[in-house]
């Protein structure tokens, strides 16, 4: 991978397609800004957020019936904190905040499943799965004090949720700006934006910040849905989506293994195995 490290901007240089065939990255997303300008015409009207985003899309309210059983989920995974890895640690090219003051927990990206991570938050990913269109979907964990500078994402046609289940005690000190609208987080409140409008995150507190986000692509006119459609396609087969799927996959043990009974080999009495989450999962999609 040819690299150009910049402060706080990740790596640029190029996407590889496949082990051999790559395109130069930064043109890539400064076409698909570009188009999002003519894109952002056929979204619904964003930023939203708490019940104005429920109303534009209720289907979203599948995680609030999951509140409790998504921060059960969320708990258990904080419990193997330290395994969780920084944004860049996963995907190198995107934003660096220094440290590892960014964790993400991977879910799916471009439509794969991350299983090993998906079976430690079972009931987080059976909810997810209830939303139709969802093609990425990770845990957010910001550490206070952390800044994620103003930036805006490449992939226009794109709706962003964030799920908020872990915030400061002063939430008002810990903000997103997005295309000159402030918010704060609220505990299951929820918050909708196009994530190609630039936008900047602060925590100002001593405490963790979990959001759930989730992104999902808008209904777009021909001959525009061609072009998301066929971009999509293109980078969830890319190269570049599996070697992240490969980093984001750190395998934390599945949450509430079933135990079975078997019977003794010799004395015919019964004991007990547990069985991992992932081989009971029958394939969740």
């Amino acid at each position: 991978m040819a690299n150009e490290t910049g402060q706080g901007v990740g790596q640029k240089g190029r996407f590889y397609l496949t082990k051999h065939i790559w395109l130069p990255q930064e043109p890539l997303e400064n076409f698909n800004l570009r188009l999002s300008d003519m894109i952002l015409r056929n979204m619904p009207k964003l930023p939203l957020g708490g019940e104005d985003a429920m109303r534009q899309f209720p289907i979203l309210g599948e995680l609030k019936k999951s509140h409790d059983k998504i921060k059960a989920d969320l708990n258990y995974l904080l419990s193997h904190h330290e395994e969780i890895p920084a944004l860049h640690e996963v995907h190198p090219r995107d934003l660096y905040v220094p440290g590892r003051a960014w964790r993400t927990f991977l879910l799916k990206l471009w439509g794969h499943e991350v299983k090993e991570n998906t079976a430690a938050v079972p009931d987080t990913y059976e909810a997810i799965n209830r939303i139709p269109g969802v093609h990425t979907a990770l845990f957010s964990i910001l550490a206070g004090g952390a800044e994620i500078e103003p930036h805006r994402g490449s992939a226009a046609g794109v709706v962003r949720f964030h799920y908020p289940l872990i915030v400061p005690t002063e939430p008002e000190k810990c903000w997103i700006e997005i295309g000159g609208h402030h918010f704060f987080w609220k505990e299951g409140e929820p918050l909708v934006f196009d994530d190609t409008r630039e936008h900047w995150v602060k925590n100002q507190t001593k405490e963790t910040r979990v959001v759930l986000i989730i992104d999902f692509n808008a209904n777009m006119p021909f001959p525009v849905n061609i072009y998301t459609g066929l971009r999509y396609n293109l980078v969830r087969r890319s190269a570049e989506v599996k070697k992240v799927i490969e980093r984001a996959s750190i395998g934390v043990p599945p949450r509430n293994p079933v135990v079975q009974p078997t019977n003794g080999l010799i004395s015919g009495a019964r004991s007990t195995t547990a069985v991992p989450a992932t081989a009971r999962s029958d394939e969740r999609h």
